[in-house]
Formats: structure tokens, C-alpha cells, sequence
């Protein structure tokens, strides 16, 4: 009998087993793995999963070979493993495997290794030296390289980012024998997955057609590979045989795992409002709209929705995303806002409504990105929870696929993108279009969704221009968007449009230059269409303004609503600002301490959402008067914007004159009578509405620090003083605020400064303009070039790893978790129930402010953090110990924390 031969590529090692027992194989041969792998992304195929089926015929694969073809390509991901640099990693002696080799070493990740390798192998093939690929004939061979190479970025780029193209040291990992045996096992490859390269991939619109649909593929990618990685659906097996005989049993554990893999819930159909929302008897003018919206136009939409604060703009987008879902224009839904209090109080909204976008049985999952408290069963138990298994990395730059999905799956924020409805907050989403690692995951899982973001106004240059990428990445893939403003520039509206429309790759349009309030804009194929709507008469209000010069006229103010059996908030623009006056009431006494409240972001999540709770309940939708009588609020910017908060009075420091229109949203905002009593019509018998503001006496000729003592905290938030100023002069010219008669003309008189401000301001202005301006030229920088497709080249930073990139600009944060230490010196979370007690324990706090304060905390020696930061996957996460009932001389769940 013949002695059997074993091929070359069969003796490479692919994955190990750290914790080696009698039961199994000490390792997982290398092309098993690749199988393991390209059978993932087989089945993900076949089951059109992500629409990666339809994806892959228009890229011009035929239908018939596009499972092969994904096979064959994923199946090439981890070729960069037959460097016998990599190999040195994991010795196995008496074994088969290849031996050690002096002077060889694996100065490149395995993935950039793994490029590197294809590009000698494409070469010898075009120059029909090798089979690797059996079509077309040399001569024609070197016109397919462009394409192959951009789909073999994504296979090799699998750990989240583009592999280094620049080769460096890669040739040092590899010998001679190493390059034969991976050609060996690619030309097999194709006798296993034979397929035939599309003419088209010579020409230049197929190749630019590549580059786009890489970046979802790179998505897909990563997810094959973590679900081929796991060792308890995938166990190891160091018995070679044929590759044909191993691909069967590839199949049927890709089978099993594919089940892992939340099903794809059913949409219902649109047929009207009440499905959604059974207790609105009668739709707003921008509701009906919205129900009757033209949306037949091929393609990715946008719409922009703006109207007064109670006008229900939320009602009406989520009417317009579910007739989109209806008509197969999106089969999710993602919520993004600005903070993570505005994203707690949508989340509630949608517990309520979002099982009517689907259809009766199905179980969507929906998830909030800090908090994941309504996941359902089949999310919970999905690869999107994965199992507790480790995977030790390869070196210490070379992580392996199950660590990396551990440390990234570890994070509630990342998961609500992959839920079929998430909510969050923005920076999650903008994330996608940075060189963020994995960043190809957060588009993977917007692909298909409907972005609905709220509260745009509220967002600074760096953003704003973060934003646009966004709009143009998501327009560029099919996908469709919803914004919502109550007070939206000009200026910011056409950017937005613009950034959308080049995504989308509509014919240039121009926005009008003469938009009424309220406005609908919708940006679709059938072109740009505009036109102002009707404000229902309960949301008509004017709003009288109050000048308050001094601290105590405010206080006497608060004293005087309390008085008389009425509530109050008073807003102020910094936390510090708002804890010292939160103390002063406390400390004067006359004011119940059961009757004060102080609400800003500097609460650990858990106590945060008590607090947004008791908010509600005091000043809510359902709040009785009995329950209302006597309140006070203190807070920060966290109450301004979507929580639906209705105060009798309302104080707030000087801001610019967008955000005065939110807080002046939360005064008198339902209707009630003269005893704080609901009523269903008007009129609102309490006293007229007045916003309080607390400002500089004006001065006409302003100068560099006007605002003084009491105000000096919103000169540091809000840097453009001219903006506050011109706020201040508008709103003594108007006397009031008029909605929606006057709002274009006090947001445009701002925004797009019509009145001049002081010689000494302008100065600030100009500054703080040029800072913008900086600021979007960062944000170009940091954002990611779609039409340069899934490479390193797509970053100006080439993805680098030395460089720090952020969401906001200056705004670069910290987490902080509270917890306890026992006797032992072993680390607990202060909340101690529910699946994510860590992230319930979790703050957010700005580095600068850190580093300024930390010494003032009682830490974790050194050891302790690292085993924290290790086991819950937090590289750069910081413990504040605390007692084991949450409060310490700096904490407390009253105050928050103190700096």
C-alpha cells in the first residue's frame, strides 16, 4: 500500500489550545481554520444574510459561482499564518508541523503578513507562473489585479483594520517553503471552489463599485471569522485529510453556528398611524405628512423634519420609518442622538411602539447602547453574546479573533448597532466613518437601516462635519435618514443635503434660500422637494423673556414659585454651577430636602437613570399636581432636549439662542389648568409663560469679559460670545420668543450672523469661527474616504495606531466605574442586578477633568486596575472605589461626583 502523502500546506498550525486536555487536539491545522471560516461565509451567503448574496451579484458574480466565490475568498483570510515567523509562536514537538527556522520573524500582524504573501502569489500568477486562479490566460491576467486586490484587502483586513500595504518587513516571516505551500493551497482551493472572474472587474465602474461595497464585506468578513474562531462550534482538529473531505464537516458546524445568528424579524406592513400609536386621534399637520410623504423614488431618502418643540416630530419620523421599512427601503431602525440622557428618554418611547414595525410573532431586539435592558432572548443568546471562552492573543500587537470579539462584543454601545432597533448616542454611529477599529462592523451594522437622528442643531463644527461623512458613507450604501431639528441654520441644513446627495449620487440641487418654519425637505432620486407645514394650535406659544442680572434675584425667584405651590427648573450651562447652587438651597434650608433635585451627567449610569425617573415623575406627561407642588429642579443641559418635561417656570443662564428654544420647550409644555392639573384642550389657565434668563446687563459695546463672575463657566462652554450676544440682543429686540412666527428669524439672526456684533466681541467670534473652521479640517482628516475603498490608504493617518481619534473634538473622555473592594481586595460593581452591572456603574468624564482630579479619589493599586481592565475588557477604563453602598466623601448618588 502506498504511504499516503501529506500536502505541504497540512502542516501549519492555525489555532491552538491553550488549555490542552486528553479530549482535545493540541491544535487546529491552519487550512481547517480558513475552512471553518469561508463555510461561515458560505451559509451567510446563501441565507442572503446582510444582502450579501444580492451584494455579490451586483458586483457581476454570477449567481452560480457567488457561494464558491465567498468561500474561495474567505477561505484565503489567514494566509498570512504560513509565515514560519507566525508559526514560531506555538511549538508542538513530535509533531508534523513544519520546524523552526533561525533568522526568520514576524515583524507585521498576520494580516498584513497575509497581504503581502497574495501580492507575490498574484504576481507569479500573472506572469503564469502558479494556478492559483485557472482564468484567464496570461496575457489578460494582469487587468483583474486591481479588483482582486481590493477583495483581498477585506479578507486579509479581518481584524478590524486594512492590512499595511507597505510590505516593511514582511518578507523576513517568510521562507521559500512557506510561499510554495500557500500556493499549493490556494491552487487547491480553486479545484474545491471553482469559480470564473467577471469580465467587468477589468474596467474602471466595476472596480469603483468594488471599493464601494468593500467596506461592508470587511464587515461580514470579521463576523465570519469570529464565528469560524470559536473553539466550542469549531473544535480543533490536527488530523490531516483532503481538503474535500474536511469541507463537509465545515459545512455542517457552519450550519450550527449560523443558528447562533439573531433571525431576521418579518416588517409589518404600513397601514396606518394607529399601529404604532392606537392613542393619537388626530395626526399634527407634520404627522400627516409625514403619513403621506412620496416615498416610490428609488433608492436612499432623506428628510428632514423641522417644527416646534411638542409639534411630535418623533411620532412623525417613526411614521415615516415605518411605511420606508414597509416598502422595503430599510429593515432596521437606529436612534441617534446627542446625549445619553436624550437617548434614555427616546429608548423609553420606543419600548412602547417598536414591535409595530414588524410583524405580529416576530421578536426584534431592541437595545439601548448604554443600558441593553430589553434584549430579546434570541439577541441575548446570539454570537452577539458570546460565550465566556477566551482566546489568549498570538504576540502582543497580534490579537487573536476571539479575544478581539470579546473585547469588542464586551461593550453595550457597539451591540445597539447591531440590534434590529438601537438607540444611542450619535458618536456611535460617526465611529463608523473613522479609522476606528472594527469600524467596518458598525457599518455592517447600519447597512439596511434607517438612521432616525434627533436634536442636529445641538452638535458643533467637528461634528457637524463628522455628520456629513456619516450622511455620505450611508447614502453611498443604499441607506435612508431622518432628522429631526426644532431649530435648524440654513448653513447646517444645506450641508447636510449636500453630504447626502453626493453619497447618494443624486444630480446636484440647490436648497431654498427662503424656508419657512415650519419646513419638511425631502432629498430623494425624483429630485429635492420643500415646503413649510401648518403648527397645530396647542404648540403655538409665546414665551415672554426675563432679564436677571444677579444670582440672588434667581434664587428669590425660586423661592417665590415654591411659595405659591408651583414648580420650577432652573438650567444652568456648567455642572460645577449647577452643584453650587443645588448646595446653596440645601444649605438655606427653606426649600424641603424631599423637593430638590439636582440633575447633570455626572451620576454613574444607574443612579443617572433614578434621577432621570424621579424627573419624570415630578414634571412628566402624567405628573399629578399633588406630585408637582413645591419642586425644584437644578440641572444642566441633560433636561433640554427630548425628555417631555413640562415646568410652570422656567430660569436658564444665557445660552445661544437655539438652545433657550429648548428650554423654553419644557416650560408650560402641557396643558393644565390653574392647579397644575392635566387638561386635553386649551387654554392653559397658569400665569403666561416666562423664561427667566440670567445674563450681563446689556451693554452695547460689549468687550471680552462681559459676561463676569456669575456667568464665567458659559464663556468657557460657549466660546463664540458673540453668538450669546447677539442671542441677548435679538431676544430684547423680539421681547419674546414667538413659535413658530419668529423662530427662522432669531435662529438665522444668530447662525447666520445678520446683526454685528461688537468690535470687541467680534474678535471672539472670529476666533471661535477660525476654531470651527479648524475644527472641520480635523474632522476631514479624521474621516474616513469611502471612494478609496476598505484600505489603509482611505485614512490620512493610514489607521495608524500612534494616533487618538474622538467623536468631539476636546472632548476626549474617560469611563470611570465605581466599586468596592471586599476583604480579599477583590473589585465589585456598586450595582449589584441585572446582565450589565459594570456599564450600570459606569461614568463618563472628560480627561483634562480626570487628570486634574483624580488624586482627590481613593483608587485600586496598579495590579487591581490591570486585572479589571483585562477581564472586562476596558483597556483604558479607571476604577473610583466607593463604599459598597455607592457613596463616598466625593460621591454620592444625590450630588454625583464632585471636581
Amino acid at each position: 500500500m502506498a504511504p499516503i502523502i501529506i500536502p505541504d500546506y497540512l502542516r501549519y498550525w492555525g489555532k491552538t489550545n491553550k488549555e490542552t486536555s486528553e479530549n482535545n487536539d493540541p491544535y487546529h491545522l491552519l487550512p481547517y481554520h480558513c475552512l471553518d471560516v469561508a463555510a461561515c461565509g458560505y451559509y451567510i451567503t446563501e441565507a442572503n444574510i446582510f444582502n450579501c448574496r444580492n451584494t455579490l451579484i451586483e458586483c457581476d458574480i454570477s449567481s452560480e459561482d457567488v457561494g464558491n466565490y465567498i468561500a474561495w475568498l474567505f477561505a484565503c483570510h489567514d494566509i498570512g499564518k504560513f509565515a514560519r515567523g507566525f508559526q514560531q509562536y506555538a511549538a508542538f514537538p513530535g509533531s508534523p508541523l513544519v520546524s523552526p527556522v533561525s533568522g526568520v520573524a514576524a515583524l507585521e500582524r498576520h494580516d498584513s503578513l497575509g497581504f503581502y504573501l497574495w501580492e507575490l502569489l498574484l504576481e507569479a500568477w500573472i506572469d503564469g507562473e502558479n494556478n492559483i486562479l485557472p482564468y484567464p490566460a496570461p496575457e489578460n491576467r494582469e487587468k483583474f489585479k486591481s479588483a482582486l486586490n481590493t477583495w483581498m484587502l477585506m479578507s486579509t483586513g479581518h481584524h478590524g483594520i486594512p492590512p499595511n500595504t507597505l510590505k516593511n518587513g514582511s518578507s523576513l516571516a517568510f521562507t521559500d517553503e512557506d510561499i510554495v505551500a500557500a500556493g499549493h493551497y490556494i491552487e487547491d482551493l480553486i479545484e474545491l471552489f471553482p469559480f470564473q472572474l467577471p469580465e467587468s472587474w477589468k474596467t474602471k465602474a466595476a472596480k469603483k463599485k468594488l471599493k464601494q461595497q468593500s467596506w461592508i464585506f470587511a464587515g461580514i468578513m470579521t463576523l465570519a471569522d469570529w464565528m469560524g474562531s470559536d473553539q466550542e462550534m469549531f473544535p480543533l482538529v490536527s488530523t490531516p485529510m483532503p481538503l474535500k473531505d474536511y469541507w463537509p464537516l465545515a459545512c455542517e458546524k457552519a450550519r450550527r453556528a449560523l443558528a447562533s445568528l439573531p433571525p431576521v424579524s418579518p416588517r409589518s406592513q404600513y397601514i396606518d398611524h394607529h399601529a404604532l400609536f392606537p392613542f393619537i386621534q388626530t395626526l399634527t399637520p407634520l404627522q400627516q405628512r409625514a403619513s403621506t410623504l412620496d416615498i416610490s423614488a428609488p433608492g436612499p431618502q432623506l428628510v428632514i423634519l423641522e417644527d416646534v418643540t411638542g409639534a411630535g416630530k418623533t411620532e412623525a419620523a417613526l411614521i415615516l420609518a415605518h411605511r420606508l421599512m414597509s416598502a422595503d427601503k430599510g429593515h432596521g431602525l437606529y436612534v441617534g442622538l446627542p446625549t445619553m440622557a436624550t437617548a434614555n428618554a427616546m429608548y423609553k418611547r420606543l419600548a412602547e411602539a417598536y414591535h409595530a414595525l414588524f410583524a405580529d410573532g416576530a421578536r426584534p431586539s431592541l437595545l439601548l447602547a448604554h443600558g441593553g435592558r430589553e434584549m430579546s432572548d434570541a439577541f441575548r443568546h446570539s454570537i452577539w453574546q458570546p460565550s465566556e471562552t477566551m482566546g489568549d492573543n498570538y504576540a502582543r500587537d497580534d490579537d487573536s479573533a476571539t479575544s478581539e470579539c470579546h473585547a469588542w462584543f464586551a461593550d453595550s454601545r457597539k451591540k445597539a448597532l447591531l440590534a434590529e432597533v438601537g438607540v444611542g448616542t450619535l458618536d456611535q454611529l460617526l465611529m463608523a466613518v473613522m479609522p476606528f477599529r472594527h469600524q467596518s462592523l458598525r457599518l455592517l451594522g447600519m447597512c439596511g437601516k434607517i438612521l432616525l437622528l434627533d436634536e442636529v442643531h445641538a452638535y458643533d463644527g467637528y461634528m457637524v462635519k463628522l455628520l456629513e461623512g456619516l450622511l455620505r458613507f450611508h447614502a453611498s450604501q443604499g441607506g435612508s435618514a431622518i432628522i429631526l431639528s426644532a431649530t435648524l441654520p440654513a448653513t447646517l441644513r444645506e450641508r447636510l443635503l449636500i453630504a447626502f446627495n453626493e453619497g447618494a449620487g443624486f444630480s446636484s440641487t440647490d436648497a431654498s434660500s427662503e424656508a419657512d418654519y415650519p419646513w419638511l425637505t425631502h432629498l430623494s432620486a425624483a429630485g429635492l422637494a420643500e415646503q413649510p407645514l401648518a403648527t397645530r394650535p396647542e404648540v403655538r406659544r409665546s414665551v415672554a423673556i426675563n432679564w436677571l442680572q444677579q444670582r440672588s434675584e434667581a434664587i428669590d425667584t425660586i423661592y417665590r414659585v415654591v411659595e405659591a405651590g408651583q414648580c420650577v427648573c432652573w438650567i444652568r450651562n456648567t455642572v460645577d454651577d449647577a452643584r453650587e447652587i443645588f448646595q446653596q438651597l440645601l444649605e438655606e434650608g427653606l426649600i424641603p430636602e424631599q423637593d430638590l433635585l439636582l440633575f447633570h451627567s455626572r451620576f454613574a449610569f444607574a443612579d443617572r437613570l433614578a434621577i432621570e425617573n424621579k424627573t419624570l415623575e415630578w414634571f412628566g406627561h402624567h405628573a399629578p399636581a399633588s406630585g408637582r407642588k413645591g419642586k425644584v429642579l437644578i440641572a444642566t443641559q441633560v433636561v433640554e432636549q427630548s425628555l417631555d418635561l413640562d415646568f410652570d417656570w422656567m430660569i436658564s443662564d444665557l445660552a445661544p439662542i437655539d438652545l433657550l428654544i429648548q428650554r423654553a420647550g419644557r416650560l408650560q409644555r402641557h396643558i393644565r389648568d390653574a392647579h397644575g392639573e392635566r387638561k386635553t384642550a386649551l387654554p392653559d389657565e397658569r400665569q403666561p409663560p416666562v423664561l427667566h434668563i440670567l445674563a450681563p446687563e446689556w451693554q452695547a459695546q460689549a468687550e471680552p469679559g462681559w459676561l463676569g463672575q456669575e456667568l464665567r463657566g458659559t464663556g468657557y462652554v460657549y466660546a463664540d460670545h458673540a453668538c450669546l450676544w447677539r442671542t441677548q440682543a435679538l431676544l430684547r429686540q423680539y421681547g419674546e420668543i414667538r413659535m413658530p412666527e419668529n423662530a427662522r428669524h432669531l435662529v438665522d439672526g444668530v447662525y447666520e450672523q445678520t446683526l454685528p456684533a461688537p468690535a470687541g466681541l467680534q474678535t471672539l467670534s472670529d476666533l471661535a469661527f477660525g476654531k470651527v473652521l479648524s475644527q472641520r479640517s480635523v474632522a476631514a482628516q479624521n474621516l474616513l474616504r469611502h471612494d478609496k475603498g476598505y484600505d489603509r490608504e482611505a485614512s490620512d493617518f493610514l489607521w495608524s495606531n500612534d494616533r487618538e481619534f474622538s467623536t468631539r473634538l476636546g472632548e476626549e473622555s474617560v469611563d470611570l466605574y465605581l466599586a468596592w473592594q471586599d476583604e480579599e481586595g477583590t473589585l465589585h460593581p456598586v450595582v449589584t442586578e441585572g446582565d450589565f452591572c459594570w456599564e450600570m456603574s459606569r461614568l463618563s468624564v472628560r480627561i483634562p477633568w480626570w487628570r486634574k482630579n483624580a488624586g482627590e479619589f481613593n483608587l485600586p493599586d496598579e495590579e487591581k486596575l490591570e486585572q479589571f481592565r483585562q477581564k472586562y475588557h476596558r483597556p483604558k477604563g479607571q476604577i473610583v472605589l466607593v463604599s459598597n453602598s455607592g457613596e463616598a466623601r466625593y460621591y454620592s448618588k444625590r450630588a454625583g461626583l464632585t471636581g
